[in-house]
């Protein structure tokens, strides 16, 4: 039913924003990541540092677990609350009659890879300088716009205020194409255990609609879905 699950996903979304992001600090992060890379070699103290944070650990222990079963989209489609402010945006200017920009697919794929070469740098320099990752991590604008609540220095508002300006013509254009938590997880997703969404046998010949309506761009001319793109929006 098109009603209830508009209200079901946006219900949940208003959660994973409101409560989880806003009020909990449940916005997850590649710093998060890197401090996972980190923890086979400083010992217990990275850990501890873990715990000191409850809703953190228990989303970073719920996407782990999610992410080998399931892939990355239960997570970056439904518990991410920056991509639930971008959505939000979106739909708000969809409301009021905004042009959406549609990439063609050759484009669209040449901007995916942004986010796994980001992903790799900023997970890369871990290893290399904690200073120099924790500079590049900042690409994410996860702690200006949730965390700090827009209360930083006007340049880190000015970028995160570019990429929610952007999402308003591309829906979760940084999800899609620069988010290095993301591309993270789609990397370590890739070897997930079932393929969940399941296609019939006319998608990518008879009929091409999911192609065609998908916001994420996830379905190939083929019709398969492309799982380390999709978010599992369930529309």
């Amino acid at each position: 039913n098109r009603r209830v699950y508009t209200y079901v996903r946006a219900a949940f979304l208003a959660m994973t924003l409101g409560w989880l992001g806003y009020y909990a600090g449940g916005q997850l992060s590649v710093v998060n990541i890197m401090a996972y890379a980190q923890a086979p070699f400083a010992g217990g103290a990275v850990w501890s540092s873990f715990l000191l944070d409850p809703i953190l650990f228990i989303v970073s222990v719920y996407v782990a677990l999610t992410l080998f079963i399931l892939g990355r989209g239960v997570f970056c489609g439904w518990l991410c609350p920056f991509g639930a402010l971008q959505e939000f945006i979106n739909k708000f200017a969809r409301f009021i009659k905004i042009p959406q920009i549609k990439m063609n697919r050759t484009l669209q794929e040449r901007l995916w890879a942004v986010k796994y070469i980001a992903a790799v740098v900023v997970v890369g320099l871990v290893f290399f300088s904690v200073e120099m990752a924790g500079t590049a991590s900042e690409m994410e604008p996860f702690k200006t716009a949730i965390s700090a609540n827009f209360m930083r220095a006007w340049p880190y508002v000015l970028y995160a205020g570019i990429l929610l300006f952007a999402g308003m013509f591309v829906e979760r254009a940084f999800c899609r194409f620069l988010c290095p938590l993301g591309g993270t997880l789609g990397i370590l997703g890739r070897v997930q255990m079932f393929n969940w969404l399941k296609r019939r046998p006319q998608c990518g010949t008879q009929c091409r609609v999911c192609e065609a309506d998908c916001p994420m761009g996830a379905i190939e001319p083929s019709g398969k879905i492309n799982m380390t793109e999709c978010l599992q929006c369930l529309d």
